[in-house]
């Protein structure tokens, strides 16, 4: 009897655990995968061989781009309390020293080892290391910068390197395809593609440098990495998106200095160490519909010379204030931008021909450029020293409100100004300025009027005679100065 209830027992336990098996076994799931793809590359083919160029460009590409890492040693003060936070003392402070590391990108340029970057991207670092492709890494040396272009030259000791070509971007156009290629938060060998969305973009007033605008991403870590063409060529090197994005990474703008501007840089940083621009010695102003008018040269672009330095090749080629320059060298010159770029970018000791318009007729004059003085840097006209406003009268033969020049009290320039004015200043000065004047928002005290219509004021008579002869209504153009710089503006009723 005991032997059949555990015979029933083993019974029971084997069922129960066959059950347990079977609730617990898994059922095959019916699967039937693609036999093939729904597309033949054979249908595709333009797509096909467009993938295929890419893969092509971009393994090409790759191998020349490398990641920078810079480091920088910084100091902060810090508190040695560790209760003060908790008690309000205020304990000691002792300095603590840190590295700050930073991420950048660069292309390989030449066999020897030449990398361009940003010049932002190694400014006042204390090293710089670069990764290649291969995993290898280098101390890299600065050869030279460029500040005003943002360019940087580096230099590693290293075998087997595989340099990039520059390419032509005056031949560059909106909408030509583009790949950018660099180190974005990090990301190495991260590729982006897109076009070029405009040319000569102007995104600081410090230079003459214009940029290309290109759709493609742009984000940190990417400075200094080339963009490139369909042929692998350079064609720019892309930079900060500075304050177009709120976020400071990519929204769809981005921008790259190009390659023509970025050879000149390099050239002359291999040569000689540092980068050499031209120097042509003139102050300049954007030649306005209006102002063309006033001075008869309507619907001609150029750029208006305000100023010409002292013994500068501006001077010695017989430049004048007032000149429209229309050419230079053979290129027409639709600005002062486009004329100061022109200026640097020719070789020192180079002869030019200059074309303008003076008087309403174009004559052509000879300049030799020198080199671009040291600490020489485009900047704002500085604002005068102000003067105490009085009730000011009207100008002697008191013309009335209808009077350009109505409104204004003016005299001979004081000795202790002159030092704040060119050097070859005439005129008369501004004293005050009736706020209901035609020319309270274009004039101030201080300023000096040197030509009223193109005729020079030589003294406080001369200014009167000047202003009684301006019809009633009419707008005139005048010369100023205000301190070093000199301007041309349009006043009317």
């Amino acid at each position: 009897m005991k032997r059949f209830l555990i015979f029933v027992a083993l019974v029971i336990l084997a069922v129960f655990l066959i059950s347990r098996w079977n609730l617990h076994r898994s059922v095959p799931e019916t699967f039937t995968p693609a036999p093939s793809p729904r597309i033949d590359l054979k249908d595709v083919q333009v797509l096909a061989a467009l993938d295929e160029a890419y893969t092509r460009l971009v393994e090409a590409v790759i191998p020349s781009v490398v990641s920078l890492t810079t480091s920088r040693k910084m100091q902060e003060q810090q508190r040695v309390d560790p209760f003060e936070y908790f008690f309000g003392r205020r304990g000691r402070k002792v300095p603590r020293e840190f590295v700050q590391n930073s991420l950048g990108s660069g292309v390989i340029v030449s066999k020897e080892g030449h990398i361009l970057t940003n010049n932002h991207v190694v400014a006042n670092v204390d090293e710089v290391k670069v990764q290649l492709r291969d995993g290898r890494e280098f101390p890299a040396k600065i050869i030279g910068t460029d500040e005003i272009n943002d360019i940087a030259v580096l230099k590693i000791n290293a075998e087997g390197l595989v340099p990039l070509p520059l390419g032509d971007s005056d031949r560059v156009k909106v909408g030509s395809m583009v790949l950018a290629v660099g180190n974005p938060f990090g990301l190495q060998e991260s590729v982006t593609q897109g076009i070029i969305s405009a040319t000569g973009r102007q995104v600081s007033d410090e230079s003459g440098t214009e940029f290309f605008q290109t759709d493609t991403a742009i984000n940190p870590g990417n400075s200094g990495g080339p963009l490139v063409n369909l042929r692998g060529e350079i064609i720019g090197i892309n930079t900060a998106i500075g304050n177009y994005s709120g976020s400071g990474t990519w929204q769809g703008v981005g921008f790259a200095i190009p390659s023509n501007t970025v050879r000149r840089s390099l050239e002359s940083i291999i040569s000689t160490g540092r980068v050499v621009r031209g120097y042509l010695g003139v102050a300049m102003q954007e030649l306005t519909p209006e102002i063309a008018a006033q001075l008869g040269v309507p619907n001609q672009p150029g750029a208006l010379i305000t100023g010409i330095a002292p013994g500068s090749p501006a001077e010695k080629a017989g430049l004048k204030e007032g000149d429209v320059v229309i050419a230079f060298n053979g290129k027409a010159i639709h600005g002062i931008r486009d004329l100061f770029r022109q200026v640097s970018s020719t070789p020192v000791g180079g002869t030019v021909e200059i074309k303008i318009l003076r008087n309403k007729n174009e004559e052509t004059l000879s300049a030799t450029i020198e080199e671009q003085p040291d600490g020489f840097r485009s900047s704002a006209s500085p604002q005068p020293r102000q003067q105490q406003q009085k009730p000011p009268q009207a100008p002697q033969g008191e013309p009335g409100p209808d009077n350009p020049l109505y409104g204004l009290e003016t005299g001979p320039i004081p000795t202790a100004q002159r030092s704040e004015l060119p050097a070859n200043v005439h005129g008369v000065v501004i004293t005050a300025v009736d706020p209901a004047a035609p020319a309270a928002e274009v004039l101030q005290p201080g300023d000096v009027i040197e030509e009223i219509g193109g005729q020079p004021v030589g003294s406080p008579a001369e200014f009167t005679r000047l202003v009684r002869s301006i019809k009633p209504g009419q707008r005139i153009v005048i010369s100023i100065a205000r301190g070093k710089f000199r301007s041309f503006v349009v006043i009317g009723p």
